[in-house]
């Protein structure tokens, strides 16, 4: 594959194992659609927040954690909604070895504009284009709440098989209750999309029962995002 370009897009709602209603496929393709359309500006926008040299310091501490379980210099690891490659560019200049994949084409335009040689795919979180035991780490921020709970075990299962054993794994996940598309999200009020909350105890104990082991858990400071997120740390039974 040239390594300047963006890799096929893989098959999302075609593999027996989605068994998604039709209200569900809605949610997550209007939120698709409204990244395809906002791209370019959502990512001036979350780059101009973290340009705050604390903020973006806390980001990469979170990064650092997740690079030192993985116990190896080199990890492969997979960066699952990379979206403009912000993380992805990190984890390259710590020496891992990263492929990154985003559900929206358009934010996969922005991340290229940031990763001259890296491997991008466009994929659905649902349905990973990987073999069993690829990476040694995957790092999923931003985005497993935009796919509704009931999907989240077929997530976190893909995660699990694509991962090598006592593989590494770290997402931030919203806290509180319910799920909706919310026409006006609190975080870049532009655009449509699908949000699912979690009790740090119900993301616990999903992990838990897909056979991860959850090492550790750290809260947002508020004055981020203007809103509760937790980061969580599991290492692959």
């Amino acid at each position: 594959m040239d390594g300047n370009s963006i890799g096929p897009t893989f098959p999302s709602n075609q593999n027996d194992r989605l068994n998604l209603m039709n209200d569900k496929i809605d949610v997550v393709k209007t939120t698709h659609q409204t990244y395809d359309l906002i791209a370019s500006d959502y990512s001036s926008a979350i780059n101009e927040l973290v340009s705050e040299s604390w903020i973006r310091r806390f980001e990469q501490d979170l990064l650092d954690r997740f690079l030192l379980m993985t116990k190896l210099t080199k990890p492969d690891v997979l960066d699952i909604g990379c979206g403009d490659g912000r993380d992805t560019e990190y984890l390259r200049q710590k020496r891992a070895i990263v492929v990154a994949v985003d559900y929206s084409r358009s934010m996969l335009v922005e991340a290229r504009k940031r990763i001259m040689g890296g491997v991008l795919y466009q994929m659905d979180m649902r349905n990973l284009g990987f073999t069993n035991e690829s990476f040694d780490g995957v790092w999923a921020n931003g985005c497993i709440y935009h796919v509704p709970k009931t999907d989240l075990f077929l997530v976190l299962r893909e995660i699990l098989r694509v991962l090598k054993p006592l593989g590494a794994l770290s997402f931030n996940f919203k806290l509180g209750e319910g799920e909706q598309l919310e026409k006006i999200p609190r975080s870049f009020q532009r655009g449509p999309r699908f949000y699912a909350y979690y009790s740090v105890d119900e993301m616990e104990n999903s992990l838990s029962t897909v056979g991860f082991e959850v090492l550790g858990k750290k809260p947002y400071p508020a004055q981020i995002f203007n809103e509760e997120i937790a980061q969580i740390w599991a290492y692959k039974h």
